[in-house]
């Protein structure tokens, strides 16, 4: 999926017992300057938060350089 693509994507998050109080479950897809395209999940009380928490992680794993694009619904 490219980044124009990823712009496109409509959805939502779900609700989920793994997730706390006020908290849904948001999958995030992250386009990477390699062409890759990676998912995953993570609670958070809205899908800009859910993006801020992928941005961090990515900070953290010193990787956010190859980030090209993340997208959470």
């Amino acid at each position: 999926m490219n980044v124009s693509e990823m712009k496109q994507v409509r959805g939502g998050a779900q609700a989920s017992s793994l997730c706390g109080e006020g908290e849904q479950l948001y999958t995030c897809s992250t386009s990477w300057m390699s062409g890759t395209v990676t998912q995953g999940s993570v609670c958070a009380k809205s899908a800009s938060a859910a993006h801020a928490a992928v941005s961090k992680v990515h900070m953290d794993q010193g990787v956010i350089r190859d980030e090209v694009a993340v997208v959470c619904y």
